[in-house]
This record gives C-alpha cells, structure tokens and sequence, in this order.
C-alpha cells in the first residue's frame, strides 16, 4: 500500500483568470466545510432542544438552526440520533432510533434515505434526556441480562465483559462450604461500524460465560466457579474465572476463600471471590452473603446455613 494520501493544492497569491483563478480557493473552503456539524443540543427533563446554532454541511450545502428546536423521544428508552428532515431550503430536526451509515466521501453519517445525520447521540432512560456530542463527549451503554446492543456510529469503542460471580452451596449443620470465584474480566478496543447489532448472552451457571458478538467477534468472559460442598473441618474456595477470548487485556477473578472450623468449634465462613468491580468480606456463620458487585462470588456458609448466589455479570460498551 502507498500513495493513499494526496494533497490539496494551495491557491496562488495572485489569481488567474476569473474562469479559473478561484479554483483552489474553492477546493479548500469544500474540503474545510465537509461534514461540518456545529449544532448544540442541550438536555432535558422527557425532551432534548435544539437550540440556535450550525452551520451543519448536508449533502454539500451548509444549514442553520434558525429556531429553538424541542425534540420528544417517543419510542420509550433508548438511544435516539437527530437527523434533519425534509428537502429544499428548510430541513426540520427528527428524532430517530435507526442508525444510518458513515459516508467518508461526506465525513458524516446519513440514513438510508440521504437525511443528514447531527454528531450527537441522546440517550433518553424514561425521564431525563442525555445529550453527547460525537468526538467530545464518550457515553456509555450497559446490559446485565439477555439483550442486544446496536452501534449508533461508525467509530472506535471501547468493551467491557464481566462473567458472574460463582454461587455457594449450603451447609449442614456444624459444618462450612468455601466462599465462590469471582468472575473474569475482559477488554476490547475496536472500530464497530454503525448499525452493527451485538447480543449479549448471561450465563447463570458458575463457571459458565458471559458473552458478546457480533457474528463475527466473539468476546468470551468465564463466570466464577462454585465453592466446594461442606466438610467437617475445611472446604475449598471456588475457582475465579480464568477461560477467556478475543479481548486485549484480561483481569481474571479472585478465587473464593476456604471456609474452615477453628479449635474449640468456631465456624468461620469463607469470603467470595473478588472481581474488577470489588470482593465479599469474610462471612462468619449462617446464611451466605450474595455477590455484592458485579462479579463477585458469594461468601460460604456455615452452621447450617443456605448457599448464595454470585452477582449478575455486566457488558459495558464506552464509545
């Protein structure tokens, strides 16, 4: 590969002819001008407004927002894109939740249909509208449970799979089960272009996965594994997850603590596994403490007491 870069030309001090003189000027104001996106958007309580601002470059011809513009998202919770509407000298700002495609010959995203799409992303959570600027401000999506997540832009993301913490197993009486594994976490950095659909799959399982794909990528985190059963006088801890794919940099989880009988009888439960979002204190006797965060394994029990389950584990993308 080479050459892929070519210049553009300088104008001359001094034009030439009328018929030609302006040439390079012009070229340069287009180059400057292409997909230029000078909106302002601000946020709001059910509504986003789009206040007096531009220029916006659509299809080569530049647009103000001449008037206060208020925006309602009415498809319920979710990510909505801007897009101007319309033909001729008056475009009108429309709320979308359909991702469009980048057009590099534009540097600017457009719908199916040709309409302009504004560099801001509103996330809208049931009350309040978010606005985000493209290439200011970085949001952030979330799923803890079954579910998909679409691209709204063309760009490079950041992502972020965390397996479930590992449950714990009851105890009978006078005896002890080890606290759980926390569950992996794993990172990905990579361009996704807009419209690309992902689904999120939750394993409930300990030592299953938690996973994210594209079809194409597949980003794999292990969950925590299970303490061992009771024993009279010591239990393993579980195994943290360790099994892993497709992500640049990994965080394995903790392994749960051994829960044991002291001399004289004490019953001291085990700890859960830690994970990158935090661990389980020790827990002494009875009933098992559930995962407190993302990825935690639940502690042991002791005396009797009933197992517990790990926390959810958590898929993050950051764009």
């Amino acid at each position: 590969m080479s050459n892929e870069a070519s210049i553009i030309a300088n104008p001359t001090s001094t034009p030439a002819a009328v018929s030609t003189g302006y040439q390079a000027q012009n070229v340069i104001l287009t180059a400057l001008m292409n997909g230029i996106d000078c909106s302002n958007i601000i946020d709001g309580v059910g509504q986003c407004t789009v206040k007096v601002s531009g220029p916006v470059d659509v299809n080569g011809t530049l647009y103000s927002i001449t008037a206060d513009t208020i925006l309602t998202p009415g498809a319920g919770i979710g990510n909505y894109l801007i897009y101007l509407d319309g033909s001729g000298n008056t475009l009108t700002p429309t709320l979308t939740m359909t991702p469009g495609a980048f057009d590099e010959t534009k540097n600017a995203h457009y719908t199916a249909g040709g309409k302009r799409i504004l560099n801001w992303l509103v996330k809208y959570d049931g009350t309040n509208c978010k606005a985000y600027k493209l290439g200011r401000d970085l949001f952030e999506d979330v799923l803890v449970a079954a579910g998909t997540w679409t691209a709204p832009f063309s760009k490079v993301y950041e992502i972020w799979v965390t397996g479930k913490g590992g449950d714990s197993q009851n105890s009978a009486a006078g005896e002890v089960t080890g606290g759980a594994g926390g569950g992996l976490t794993g990172k990905k950095r990579l361009f996704v272009e807009a419209g690309t659909v992902w689904t999120g799959v939750f394993s409930a399982l300990s030592g299953g996965n938690t996973t994210f794909d594209d079809g194409v990528t597949t980003l794999s985190a292990q969950n925590g594994n299970q303490g061992s059963p009771s024993y009279n006088i010591v239990s393993l801890g579980g195994l943290g997850g360790i099994a892993n794919s497709g992500f640049d940099i990994i965080f394995p989880g903790g392994n749960g603590g051994a829960g044991q009988i002291k001399d004289g009888g004490e019953i001291c439960t085990s700890n859960g596994g830690s994970s990158f979002y935090g661990q389980n204190n020790d827990y002494r006797g009875g009933d098992a403490e559930n995962g407190s965060t993302y990825g935690v394994g639940a502690t042991g029990a002791g005396g009797g007491g009933s197992g517990g389950t790990g926390a959810s584990g958590l898929i993050r993308i950051i764009g």
